[in-house]
């Protein structure tokens, strides 16, 4: 087959082996890429190359063959050896004769596996291993009762590499005090029946630092009976601390939440004992408001109304030769009698109006709000009785309400809104005024507030400056 110029020499440095030709001299003619990387400095075409003219067994030889060689002409003559020197790494090279050749040889060079680590020291390369991974190695020969430590395991027990010789016993005094006789019963337990073992201990160093280590152990029986037992060892201080430190940490965790939980449950009663007493004095406060505004009523009331009767009739025994100062004097009397009258009266309403007691919240807001110095207009559909509290707290809602915007809104009218929903009342009060009311700014507000959260209601207000107040009172009734 023709092949166009350069497409051989493109193809052979394509392959994943290398491929090198030599003359009857040994003399390297031709190598691609890959043969030059594996062979390095010693290979250079026009020069020997040592590796190339390594002594080979015939096929015939390594058969152990004695008859007499055939007729090869034509055909290809293959044999392979392993060879490391001059070459990186191990690498096989395989010498092919080809016809059409001549004299000349073709040698495949190919790496053979995990040729890095072949030929390096087996103890080296675990020792190494075993100073990188913070694991020792030992071994206990039980007839001979000899233990041998790895370097590392010497460093792990604190003492400088092979620097006395162990048995059993000595090895057994690192451990700690309170881990021997456990430990000892895993070995010993491990040299009659064979069962391999792992655990947990400490040891104590020379310098009477205590280490946590976790050890396992085989053992190589014959006849029934171990004659060694080997093991691995590694130090695992730093692990057990933190385990010890998150541990100590959860239990934290655990008494501050029953501690938390603890604390929690004492504020929820104290707060349900709070919110009782609270209710308790709202309805003494109402009872006592209740009672006094009866007391003004049936009481000072009536006698100030008989003292009128009395004043009246007096005024009306006057003759005509009375003295005219007593007729002014009486007349004086009643218009500051009437004027009295009519303060206790407005007194025992702001106390508990009569209405409210008599006919319920409805009628008592409706009076509230026709009284109003502003228009004012009542939204309500049927509403039952409620408890005592919840309407007179409903109605001075109501009436604080109407008074604010009366001195301080600026409004042109009132809307007042009744509403049972579900297991509350809710009262509203909105206006058009200026707005800018605070709970916070007013003493009236705050005592409403005060008296609503008291019955474990919500006072909430919504007062942007230029565009109005309302103010919802939330009071729970079920």
């Amino acid at each position: 087959m023709v092949l166009p110029e350069g497409a051989l020499p493109a193809a052979l440095d394509a392959l994943p082996y290398g491929i090198v030709v030599i003359d009857a001299d040994e003399r390297v003619t031709y190598a691609n890429q890959y043969a030059r990387r594996l062979a390095a400095d010693d290979l250079r075409v026009g020069e020997p190359a040592r590796w190339a003219s390594t002594q080979q067994p015939s096929l015939d030889e390594r058969a152990g063959s004695c008859e007499e060689e055939p007729d090869r002409r034509g055909s290809a003559e293959i044999s392979a050896v392993t060879i490391s020197e001059g070459l990186g790494g191990m690498v096989r090279p395989m010498r092919v004769l080809v016809e059409g050749l001549d004299d000349a040889l073709l040698i495949v060079l190919s790496p053979l596996p995990d040729s890095e680590g072949r030929g390096r020291d087996p103890e080296q390369l675990l020792r190494e291993v075993e100073a990188v991974s913070k694991v020792g190695s030992w071994s206990w020969d039980v007839d001979a009762d000899v233990v041998t430590l790895s370097d590392e395991l010497f460093r792990l027990h604190g003492l400088v590499p092979q620097s006395l010789p162990s048995t059993a016993r000595t090895a057994a005094r690192q451990y700690h005090p309170d881990d021997r006789s456990a430990q000892f019963e895993l070995v010993d337990r491990c040299r009659r029946t064979g069962q391999p073992f792992e655990n947990t201990h400490r040891i104590v160093r020379p310098d009477g630092t205590e280490r946590w280590r976790e050890a396992r152990g085989q053992a190589v029986m014959e006849d029934g009976r171990a004659v060694r037992i080997y093991g691995t060892v590694e130090d695992i201080t730093e692990r057990v601390e933190r385990e010890q430190a998150l541990r100590v940490s959860l239990d934290e965790s655990r008494r501050l939440a029953a501690e938390n939980e603890s604390l929690r449950h004492e504020f929820e009663a104290q707060l349900s004992e709070v919110r009782r007493s609270s209710s308790r004095i709202v309805r003494a406060g109402y009872e006592t408001r209740r009672l006094l505004e009866r007391d003004l009523h049936d009481g000072a009331q009536q006698r100030l109304t008989t003292l009128g009767l009395i004043l009246r009739s007096a005024q009306g025994q006057l003759s005509e030769d009375s003295p005219p100062a007593l007729s002014v004097a009486l007349d004086d009397a009643l218009v500051e009698l009437q004027a009295g009258l009519s303060e206790l009266r407005a007194m025992a309403r702001g106390l508990h109006p009569a209405i409210l007691s008599d006919a319920g919240l409805l009628p008592a807001l409706e009076v509230l709000v026709a009284r109003s110095p502003l228009p004012a207009k009542l939204s309500a559909g049927t509403l039952a009785r409620l408890p005592g509290p919840i309407e007179t707290t409903a109605y001075l809602v109501v009436s604080e309400a109407l008074t604010n915007v009366g001195r301080h809104a600026a409004a042109s009218n009132v809307l007042v809104g009744v509403e049972h929903l579900d297991e509350a009342l809710v009262v509203t009060v909105s206006d058009d005024g200026v707005g800018g009311a605070r709970i916070e700014s007013g003493s009236g507000l705050r005592v409403l507030a005060d008296r609503v959260a008291a019955l474990d209601g919500r006072l909430q207000i919504d007062s942007p400056a230029g565009c109005g107040t309302r103010l919802r009172a939330e009071l729970p009734c079920g």
